[in-house]
């Protein structure tokens, strides 16, 4: 689905002011409907600019902010350097407009600069468009199901009712699986193993609130079972009449390692 609004020539580059940061929070508020108690605040932003994390911005011609994706610095349990983009967020207006893409792109183009081959993130595995753009045109991996990740006191209108369970996807940066979904191409092996959940999640919460607790019982289940099989999800597919699926195949661990060599 595309942007029906007229979308503005703009930018991207890093925020760097208070102003700026100021603009990211204000957009936090306006796209998950937080409380100030959920807002991730100023000084964080200061703080990871200056702790080798970085907050790349989408800015019009007049300066103003209306997308931004946050990353932190992070090291793995062996000590290996990532960053964990912890936000990505695009005037509501304007989604659907590619913008969230050529933020992520430009992640991508800061890590390739500090020489890290690895950046994640988190999302929520009944959110569809979410998994299109993470799986199939970013070519992001999930190897890893949170239950429950951020508990149940979020202030966010998008997060009642159900378990914040969170994908954790791995975004590989300089891999050939992430350059060829870049360029389009899609793997042509059949999968192990599917796991389906609804193309429109917020529909199904509207009229029956006890079906998508189904549904996210039925995506846990299915996530946990797989990836306890030695499994990943590299494949997604949308299908318009309704039900969507992740696709699962036999994990291959050369990806991780050869890019930390590379």
């Amino acid at each position: 689905m595309k942007s029906d609004a007229v979308i503005p020539e703009y930018t991207i580059r890093q925020c760097a002011t208070l102003e700026e940061y100021e603009a990211c929070l204000q957009m936090q508020r306006d796209v998950w409907q937080f409380s100030d108690l959920d807002v991730t605040p100023l000084r964080s932003f200061v703080i990871t600019r200056r702790s080798g994390g970085f907050t790349m911005g989408a800015f019009d011609a007049s300066n103003k902010l209306f997308g931004f994706a946050h990353a932190l610095a992070a090291f793995d349990e062996n000590l290996r350097p990532y960053y964990y983009s912890q936000m990505l967020a695009v005037e509501p207006r304007l989604q659907n407009a590619g913008i969230g893409v050529k933020l992520k792109l430009a992640q991508r183009e800061h890590a390739f600069k500090t020489g890290v081959p690895l950046m994640t993130w988190t999302f929520d595995p009944l959110q569809s468009r979410n998994a299109y753009l993470n799986i199939i045109k970013l070519g992001g991996v999930v190897r890893r199901y949170y239950v429950n990740y951020y508990g149940n006191k979020s202030t966010s209108a998008l997060h009642r009712g159900l378990d914040t369970d969170r994908l954790f996807v791995e975004w590989w940066v300089r891999s050939d699986h992430v350059a060829d979904a870049l360029a389009g191409k899609r793997r042509a092996d059949k999968p192990e193993a599917v796991v389906e959940v609804p193309r429109d999640i917020e529909a199904v919460k509207k009229q029956d609130m006890d079906e998508a607790r189904h549904w996210q019982l039925h995506a846990r289940d299915g996530f946990q079972k797989r990836l306890s099989e030695g499994l990943y999800c590299a494949g997604f597919e949308a299908d318009p009449n309704g039900v969507s699926r992740y696709l699962f195949f036999r994990d291959d661990q050369r990806e991780r390692e050869e890019s930390y060599k590379q």
